[in-house]
């Protein structure tokens, strides 16, 4: 599975699904050139439409990329929640939350660098970065990870660490690998990101070894 960086291409545009149209070419020109990188007048030219076709469906660029953000955030959490079961080890859990990070990025590469990008941009000061893997949004599912790592660390299962250092610990690796994979620069086959799972588990797990 790997997956090779190439230059956004023109859309060619059918008269029906122009906003999808639109949607597609900001997620794929965010996701190369990012957010300041990216204005109206450029999506407007790689969707195949008018400038002033954009403001017909979006009041502007921040509403445009916060419904972009919106879509693609629940497609990603209904992704790490597919097969979930709560009722399976804290180990399996985590792993399974984790592999379905690893399943997104490489199934939807422009997604995955939009969200990222997102999180480190001014569009994401209101919101802290864990609540991307912690809160399921309008999925209407929550995404327990916050959950597991509470009962973990009440089990003495997972360090006793704060939210925000464990989400450092086991998504970090994962979202550079992910990246570098989007980029063409390393191969994501299944034995390296199952080598990738084993090493964030062990990184927060206690050292008495707990599952």
């Amino acid at each position: 599975m790997n997956i090779h960086s190439t230059k956004a291409t023109p859309i060619q545009v059918n008269p029906i699904g122009k906003r999808e149209h639109i949607i597609d070419a900001t997620i794929k020109l965010i996701s190369e050139y990012g957010f300041h990188g990216t204005p109206i007048s450029l999506i407007a030219q790689e969707a195949g439409v008018g400038a002033g076709t954009i403001y017909r469906y979006f009041k502007d660029k921040d509403t445009l990329v916060l419904e972009i953000f919106k879509q693609a955030n629940n497609a990603f959490k209904e992704t790490l929640l597919h097969g979930y079961d709560a009722n399976q080890t804290i180990r399996d859990r985590f792993l399974h939350l984790c592999r379905g990070i690893f399943q997104y990025g490489i199934q939807n590469p422009y997604e995955f660098k939009f969200i990222e990008q997102f999180y480190n941009s001014p569009y994401g000061t209101t919101l802290r970065r864990e609540k991307l893997f912690c809160n399921c949004g309008d999925t209407g599912q929550e995404l327990p990870l916050e959950q597991l790592f509470a009962f973990g660390q009440a089990q003495q299962i997972i360090k006793k660490l704060p939210l925000a250092a464990l989400i450092a610990l086991a998504i970090g690796p994962i979202v550079f690998l992910v990246k570098d994979s989007i980029a063409g620069l390393i191969q994501l086959d299944e034995t390296t990101i199952n080598s990738t799972l084993a090493a964030c588990w062990d990184a927060v797990k206690q050292d008495t070894g707990g599952r």
